[in-house]
């Protein structure tokens, strides 16, 4: 069986992962709006928390399992592989300009609002586990760094850094989601070779 994939296969795996990609977006849009309105630091990480487990896992992996049942046969190792990181670095790509763009262009009062909640929300939640001043100071000025690169203008350098080093980390995902499928599907693969 070949490992090569076909323009199909190729252009599903890009399809696919501007669909995630998208996704990551919406959600990321909506983590910055509740952001604003939290009440609690403990709902905003519970809320947060969710939020990129469904961006950053349980869509991708839906999606790989879409195009496993489109792509119509067993996955060799190496074929799964390669289907799968086209699918993520798209996704990836897409969600990483995409957020980086919107940051850039959206209301920064909006952004700026967020993240002054975020840090009062930071600041009571660590007074009330009895952290030092010294620990605050630290956490709040992590957060700063963090709004200084937001409200930052779009440059290049600033946006292609991040998306290697999630590239790197897709590439890892891929070879976990690989082994996965390829795994799951080993017995069926002699019969669908005979079809």
């Amino acid at each position: 069986m070949s490992t090569e994939l076909s323009r199909n296969e190729k252009k599903d795996g890009l399809v696919y992962g501007a669909i995630a990609g998208v996704v990551s977006i919406v959600l990321s849009i909506v983590a910055i709006y509740y952001t604003r309105s939290a009440e609690s630091y403990s709902g905003l990480y519970m809320v947060s928390t969710v939020l990129k487990i469904v961006g950053s896992i349980l869509v991708p992996v839906f999606l790989v399992y879409l195009l496993k049942r489109k792509n119509g046969r067993a996955w060799t190792f190496s074929h799964a592989l390669k289907s799968i990181y086209i699918l993520l670095a798209s996704s990836i790509i897409v969600s990483s300009l995409g957020i980086t763009i919107y940051q850039k262009t959206m209301d920064k009062i909006v952004l700026e609002e967020s993240y002054h909640n975020l840090m009062n929300l930071k600041i009571v939640d660590m007074e009330g586990k009895g952290a030092s001043e010294d620990e605050i100071d630290q956490q709040i000025e992590i957060i700063e760094q963090d709004k200084e690169f937001a409200l930052s203008s779009f440059s290049f350098r600033n946006a292609i850094a991040p998306i290697f080093i999630s590239l790197l980390l897709g590439f890892i995902f891929a070879l976990v989601l690989a082994l996965l499928f390829r795994a799951s599907d080993s017995k069926q693969e002699p019969l669908k070779e005979q079809i």
